[in-house]
């Protein structure tokens, strides 16, 4: 298989790196049988193949800058990944869509994703004491604790779970 996909190749065309060790591959197949891992290397390292798909919460930062429009961009190639690896009709709902990527791949659309990565992210830094996250959490509650706030942010959510333990 690396013989076709010569990703060692590409990644030093584009000038990448890539960390063997926090890098994993999914195949989707209608095959499913135990046979269907393929034997993916760099750099002479394997690569670890997975059944199911795993989040790192490192890119909140700069997820968090990603306009309504990027977003939402997102999400349409997403949806049309989903409908492909489910097979499902074009013409599917999107509640319809997004809750069987939920219940058949634990796949939260894009929007909530970065929500939940975002609250995930902050009270993480609260939990170890980060002073930005600290610092940023205080200048966020000084400047709101007297407005209501009809949806909640990951903001306000990461310091209520965290101060309500």
């Amino acid at each position: 298989m690396n013989k076709y996909l010569e990703l060692e190749q590409w990644l030093f065309k584009w000038k990448m790196k890539i960390s063997v060790e926090k890098s994993s591959s999914m195949i989707f197949t209608k095959n499913n049988n135990e046979s269907s891992v393929f034997n993916l290397r760099i750099y002479g390292n394997r690569i670890e193949s997975l059944k199911e798909i795993k989040f790192l919460d490192y890119y909140f930062p700069c997820f968090n800058s990603l306009s309504e429009t990027n977003i939402k961009r997102l999400e349409v190639i997403q949806n049309s990944a989903v409908r492909s690896i489910l097979k499902l009709r074009y013409d599917t709902p999107s509640n319809i869509l997004h809750n069987e990527a939920y219940n058949k791949l634990k796949l939260l659309t894009v929007s909530n994703q970065l929500f939940e990565l975002s609250e995930r992210y902050v009270r993480t830094g609260l939990s170890h004491s980060v002073p930005l996250t600290v610092r940023l959490v205080e200048e966020y509650n000084r400047g709101f604790e007297s407005r209501y706030i009809e949806y909640p942010t990951p903001l306000a959510l990461a310091r209520y779970r965290y101060t309500n333990k």
